[in-house]
């Protein structure tokens, strides 16, 4: 089962849609300067409008029209500028703003390979083709694969839950970077990064590398495939593990630095902790999701920090 896709981009476009589709295209293909950032954010200042316009622009990333409307659009000429930002400003946020805007590039190609998809901060529900059901938790993406009697998915970045249905004669198999999962029937979570990590909820799972090595995990247990092999399975933190489909994050003794890291990903701009030793304040906690703008205030106030916010794109915690 996968997402409905439309033929054609919508015939009727405001100038606004249109200069919306302009922005988007411009910030990612090739990486803007931070002049171009700035620009953009002045932009999206000038009325909710315009915030509006470039969402309805960010809803074409599930929609193979994308690439026909981004085509057709990119050399759109942009307004001009609104010099609204100190040049000390612009330059530290740019550098700060870079690494996002890149990563935000290559996700695109991710997303357009999608058959289900989720932006930053927000969770989808899917039934599969064989009844079994998927959770997408913030910023991911997986390809299905149905065809010639398999069943299955490819973790193409983020982060899923799976419920899945039983049938010994077609074993589900979640494939991702740095290895696979088969499952005949059960509960389970996969989240993609620099390992692949697994959470089993209930039943069993095979995890395996490229290479072959697999380990069995069941419930209650925690391991992760990385290019070193599959790790010893271990007793799993559920509560904190699965917290996200809940819509909360649990931590316990972490870092500043790795709450706002795992919280960055929930948020749809950059959040920077400009101190080192503030990042390294200790944080215990469960944290609802549902508004992490105030969640990085309430962060802020327990480590006695200061939040620097710009147009909702660049949060910054400094002392």
């Amino acid at each position: 089962m996968s997402t409905a896709t439309d033929s054609s981009f919508p015939p009727e476009l405001s100038a606004l849609d249109r200069e919306a589709l302009a922005w988007l295209s411009r910030l990612s293909g090739e990486p803007a300067d931070a002049s171009a950032r700035w620009e953009f954010a002045d932009w999206l200042q000038l009325s909710p409008e315009h915030r509006q316009a470039y969402e309805r622009a960010e809803a074409l990333w599930h929609s193979s029209a994308l690439t026909v409307a981004l085509g057709q659009y990119a050399a759109i000429p942009l307004p001009m500028p609104v010099k609204r930002f100190t040049a000390g400003w612009a330059a530290a946020a740019g550098v700060m703003l870079t690494c996002g805007w890149l990563a935000f590039a290559a996700g695109w190609i991710d997303v357009l390979r999608a058959d289900v998809a989720t932006a930053a901060g927000k969770q989808r529900r899917e039934i599969l083709a064989d009844g079994s059901a998927l959770i997408l938790n913030t910023d991911s993406a997986v390809k299905l694969d149905y065809a010639d009697g398999r069943r299955g998915v490819t973790l193409l970045k983020g982060e899923a839950y799976f419920e899945v249905q039983p049938d010994k004669a077609r074993p589900f198999l979640v494939r991702a970077a740095q290895g696979s999962v088969s499952v005949v029937g059960t509960r389970f979570n996969v989240r993609d990064g620099a390992t692949t990590s697994v959470d089993v909820e209930s039943g069993v799972v095979v995890c395996s590398t490229e290479r072959g090595e697999s380990r069995t995990v069941r419930a209650g247990q925690h391991s992760d495939i990385s290019a070193a092999g599959v790790s010893e399975p271990a007793a799993s933190d559920a509560e904190q593990r699965f917290a996200w489909l809940k819509g909360r994050l649990i931590f316990k003794d972490k870092s500043l630095a790795d709450v706002i890291a795992e919280l960055d990903r929930y948020h749809p701009g950059a959040i920077v902790v400009a101190d080192a030793d503030l990042g390294q304040i200790r944080i215990t906690g469960n944290y609802k999701l549902q508004d992490t703008a105030a969640l990085v205030r309430t962060l802020a106030d327990i480590a006695g920090a200061k939040v620097y916010g710009l147009d909702g794109y660049l949060t910054v915690l400094k002392r």
